[in-house]
């Protein structure tokens, strides 16, 4: 039995490892800005290019997603006054499979584009500041991560001529091979015409066999039924209206023309572009569309909204009962049934009620989740609770806590029965109730098959058929739990308890600890950057399991009562410390963020002593900073050192910062610090022109320092 058991959980173990590396192991795009200049002219329009590159099999999705409820890429720009912004545009798409169903999207590495145009008034030889959120949703062929967003901040010169940007080579190639151009070729004859359950678009002109036509307005179903002839240089497409998907998508609009990209893989003749801006005037009534396109519907494939509810019902109610075997719910669930093999041979009206209890907890959560979101739906998502740093860092806390306490480090509340801790009450039931409630607040973030586009389906619905939908799912996760508790002859049927279980506890929390790694990743991702955050949240949980140690190694019944309230005490120190240490940062001053913002970072170079000794020939002088990751002091000063007073008078002064790296080995630099009489890291130091000496620093530095230093060594 025991081994049987050490077997499974090994498996189970291997399998969400593998499982939740798949899909929080890495970051699955990476994104970056591109601009068509880096100085424009007065009333000049240019183009801003939004880079996203997507892991393999991974994707975002172009403005008709196919099946209508997916996030799309989006930018919100922050302009100064009488600069204008365009609607994000968006390239040829390619067709992605994502859970049976037909989608648009892009992969590898693409461009969004957004046109700015400055005001006729700009004076020349100021500089136009500019931020842009940009935000977006990956997904592979069945499931989906929370929606991602970065935020950019650009500069770019007004002058008397426009200057290209080098670095928007790429772009161009990528905007002649996927952008659509508004010049069609003279020669092209196209046609659109629709009847009340399908549209056709027919092109007659010099162009290749293969082309795809991607429709721009979601008057398309692309799930349903849709047809591509080429016949004597004409290319026909014929599809079905969207009357609203089974997939919960909304009915298109009726719209007095068709738009889309029409994409050539080859290109065109006489052009170099390969897509091309379809916008043709539907050209007849709806009666005199062709045989073939009145026919192309049958009336047993017609979508019918009923069912479509029905599906995505039945498939939010598949999707809760799936998320069991979700990584980042698994724990919890594996203390549960933990909790029935417990209750095994117990009185049957007692376990029904742990069982009730842990289903109440879910599905009220549910309910308090949609009553939350209902008024919320146009600007947030399901899961999207993971874009608040307090709701990540509370969340990381707690199972953090609760993954030392399954190790064995500590136990939580001498009563404890449940994961429910020592909420624990009247034998166990508030427990249950309570252990539901955190199954709900773990599993929305997650994504498994069926829930991506059911929920996006639920998000159209309105009423209290978005609260169905929600429960739908709810009833999922606690089906299996319910069913154990209404069948006790299942639970007999479980393993005895013993001290198998305490080994099985403590694999668990390896399962918790890697949800634990997952969530340090996503908040780290979010306010890591602020300073050297991300140093201070690595100290900080360090501190905090150091206070689950002392409370566990110290706080225990055979410890004399002094002993146990200085471990007490000791305990709460370094929760309170690391709390302080990794909790989300203050938002800062708008004056002090603005001051800051104002002056642009420093640009470090990488340190040789041949740059520095070019530098100084030149009459320019250096600063360097040798330094490296592992070094905590070096950190802490480039946080509080180059604040905007000091980054603008080492611009003044027209100062090179260079960076030599220790994080690996580096043989040049460890000897330039043992010529500087130094023997470890942080060393900063200022060559000057002309003075033979260089200048060290102490080791701890201030902005005050800094100002001070740099002022009494540059003004001499």
């Amino acid at each position: 039995m025991n081994r049987r058991i050490l077997t499974l959980a090994l498996t189970l173990l291997a399998s969400l490892a593998t499982s939740l590396h798949a899909q929080f192991g890495e970051p699955k795009t990476q994104a970056a800005i591109v601009t068509e200049y880096t100085t424009v002219t007065p009333g000049q329009s240019f183009d801003v290019a939004i880079e996203l590159t997507h892991d393999s099999h991974w994707h975002s999705y172009f403005i008709n997603d196919g099946i209508g409820t997916s996030i799309i890429p989006a930018a919100d720009w922050t302009l100064p006054d009488g600069w204008k912004a365009s609607d994000l545009q968006f390239s040829a798409p390619h067709e992605f499979s994502f859970t049976g169903a037909k989608v648009y999207g892009y992969e590898g590495t693409n461009y969004f584009f957004t046109t700015l145009t400055a005001p006729a008034d700009a004076p020349p030889g100021s500089p136009a500041k500019f931020s842009v959120e940009a935000s977006w949703q990956v997904c592979d062929d069945s499931s989906c991560l929370p929606p991602n967003s970065k935020s950019f901040d650009l500069t770019i010169n007004i002058g008397d001529s426009p200057v290209k940007n080098t670095k928007y080579q790429e772009v161009e190639a990528y905007r002649l091979k996927a952008f659509p151009t508004k010049d069609l070729p003279a020669d092209w004859i196209i046609t659109a015409n629709e009847s009340a359950d399908a549209i056709t678009l027919t092109i007659k002109g010099n162009l290749p066999d293969k082309v795809e036509f991607y429709e721009y307005d979601k008057q398309i179903d692309v799930q349903g039924k849709r047809t591509h002839n080429f016949s004597d240089g004409v290319h026909t497409f014929t599809a079905t209206r969207n009357m609203g998907n089974k997939l919960g998508g909304e009915a298109g609009p009726k719209l007095p023309s068709l738009r889309g990209i029409l994409y050539l893989p080859a290109g065109a003749e006489g052009t170099q572009n390969h897509a091309f801006w379809i916008d043709a005037p539907f050209g007849g009534s709806a009666d005199s569309a062709t045989t073939e396109t009145s026919e192309s519907t049958p009336s047993s494939e017609k979508p019918e909204g009923e069912l479509g509810v029905v599906f995505v019902l039945a498939s939010l109610l598949l999707g809760g009962l799936i998320l069991n075997l979700m990584p980042c719910v698994f724990p919890v669930i594996g203390l549960k049934i933990m909790g029935f093999v417990q209750q095994a041979g117990e009185d049957t009206k007692k376990i029904k009620l742990h069982g009730i209890a842990f289903t109440v907890g879910v599905l009220l959560s549910f309910l308090i989740l949609a009553a939350v979101l209902f008024p919320l739906k146009s600007t947030t998502t399901l899961g999207s609770q993971l874009q608040e740093p307090w709701v990540v860092f509370s969340l990381l806390v707690i199972m953090l806590l609760l993954a030392l306490s399954m190790a064995g480090l500590f136990e939580i509340g001498a009563k404890a029965t449940s994961v429910g801790g020592n909420l624990t009450q009247k034998e166990g039931v508030s427990g249950s109730f309570f252990s539901g409630v955190l199954a709900v607040v773990v599993a929305t973030p997650c994504s498994a098959p069926f829930l991506g586009p059911a929920i996006g389906a639920a998000w159209k619905f309105d009423g209290p058929l978005f609260f169905l939908s929600l429960l739908m799912m709810g009833i999922g996760l606690a089906l299996p739990y319910i069913t154990l508790s209404f069948f006790p002859s299942l639970v007999n049927k479980l393993p005895r308890p013993g001290a198998w279980m305490e080994s099985f506890k403590q694999g668990m929390s390896f399962l918790l600890f890697a949800t634990v790694g997952y969530l340090v990743w996503v908040y780290n991702g979010q306010v890591g950057e602020v300073g050297q955050k991300g140093l201070a949240i690595m100290l900080g949980i360090t501190a905090i399991g150091a206070a689950a140690w002392i409370y566990g190694r110290w706080n225990t019944p055979v410890k004399a009562k002094s002993t146990r309230l200085t471990a007490n005490l000791l305990a709460l120190a370094f929760l309170a410390g690391g709390f302080v240490l990794a909790m989300p940062p203050k938002a800062e001053d708008p004056t002090v963020a603005a001051a800051e913002s104002a002056v642009e970072d420093l640009t470090w170079e990488t340190w040789s002593p041949r740059r520095v000794e070019e530098l100084l020939s030149e009459g320019t002088p250096v600063y360097v900073d040798f330094t490296a990751k592992w070094c905590l002091t070096c950190q802490t000063n480039k946080a509080a050192a180059y604040t905007a007073p000091v980054r603008q008078y080492m611009f003044d002064k027209n100062v090179v910062t260079l960076k030599a790296d220790m994080t690996k080995k580096h043989p040049e630099a460890t000897k330039a610090i043992h010529n500087l009489d130094r023997s470890a890291i942080p060393v900063n130091v200022l060559y000057v022109p002309g003075d033979a000496s260089p200048h060290v620093t102490r080791e701890l530095l201030t902005a005050d320092y800094m100002l001070d230093f740099l002022k009494q060594r540059l003004e001499e």
